[in-house]
């Protein structure tokens, strides 16, 4: 699926009005002080975070699992997993604390003191921006990251997959999403670049996923993401596992292609 953000915004435009274009924030660059529009295109909120969920649903994702979001944002997928899970099932690490708060009251209702969505599903938070998710308490069947590897330097993209590892056990599924290029060797700073991006190479990545102990497998994101100004910034979705990949009968019939690399 390929995307146009100008027609796009302007298509999704047609059916709002205006005092619903500003709630929604539907004019602002990807990246502003805005619940939608922080975590990407404002005007895709809904269909990335489907696009998020109908993912971990082909991968086997089922509502007794334990779900750990990294760069939860303002619940674009969370509102949708959480729903889902049941309760005290949803794990999110957010740095940002005013996005998640303002996710939470526009998205669920109210504000998260009181809110009966929070108080029915249990969801656990954290802040940190160290990837540290001791808060998690155990060990995950799922993870997700998106758009982390895509705004984080050499040394924090490493801290990023060897704290997801550390989550995981042997049945356990990762996805990480991140930019690809030829040649990583340009990509030697450290530190957070938000909201420029990053990219690396699969040999890069699939090393350090070597190094932490886990197999790597590259899959295909169905929407090619192209901002305002012509930069293609699509994600390409990571798989690691502690086992080789194996496909079950429901991941084959969903047409999920897996790749090594």
């Amino acid at each position: 699926m390929r995307s146009d953000p100008i027609k796009l915004r302007e298509e999704f435009k047609q059916h709002l009005s205006e005092s619903e274009q500003e709630l929604l924030g539907v004019n602002l660059p990807a990246g502003s002080e805005h619940y939608r529009a922080y975590v990407g295109p404002p005007f895709n909120y809904d269909i990335n975070g489907a696009l998020q969920f109908q993912f971990m649903l082909n991968l086997g994702l089922r509502e007794y699992h334990r779900f750990l979001e990294v760069g939860c944002g303002s619940l674009r997928l969370g509102r949708l997993i959480m729903m889902y899970l049941l309760p005290s099932r949803y794990y999110g690490v957010e740095p940002n604390r005013k996005i998640l708060l303002d996710g939470i009251e526009n998205n669920l209702g109210s504000s998260i003191d009181g809110n009966d969505l929070i108080y029915l599903k249990q969801p656990k938070f954290d802040h940190n921006s160290q990837f540290d998710f001791s808060f998690v308490g155990g060990k995950v069947d799922f993870v997700i990251a998106q758009s982390i590897a895509s705004h984080t330097g050499v040394k924090e993209t490493r801290r990023l997959l060897e704290s997801i590892v550390s989550v995981m056990h042997e049945d356990s599924i990762a996805m990480i999403t991140y930019i690809r290029c030829d040649d990583s060797r340009s990509n030697e700073k450290d530190g957070w670049f938000y909201p420029e991006c990053v990219s690396y190479s699969d040999s890069f990545i699939a090393n350090e996923a070597a190094a932490c102990g886990v197999y790597a497998y590259r899959t295909f994101w169905p929407l090619l993401n192209k901002r305002p100004d012509g930069l293609i910034t699509t994600q390409t979705p990571l798989i690691l596992t502690f086992k080789q990949w194996k496909p079950t009968l429901a991941q084959i019939s969903s047409g999920i292609s897996i790749d090594s690399i």
